[in-house]
């Protein structure tokens, strides 16, 4: 079972990952190795590097 969710879990995160131009080789591992907690630190990590690249007045909208 618990290789079950793990092997979806990196599927779900290679395709995410790619669909948002982020590393997906490295997310997918991750996904492999620690499962659903992957997906949180991807969201997170997603979110900070966007604002990186954004300038501090910009805007960003996401609906």
């Amino acid at each position: 079972m618990l290789l079950l969710v793990s092997v979806c879990f990196a599927l779900l995160l290679f395709f995410v990952a790619s669909f948002k131009g982020m590393p997906a080789k490295r997310w997918a591992l991750a996904g492999g190795l620690i499962g659903p907690v992957a997906l949180a630190l991807f969201n997170v990590h997603y979110r900070r590097a966007l604002m990186r690249t954004v300038a501090h007045c910009g805007i960003i909208w996401r609906p």
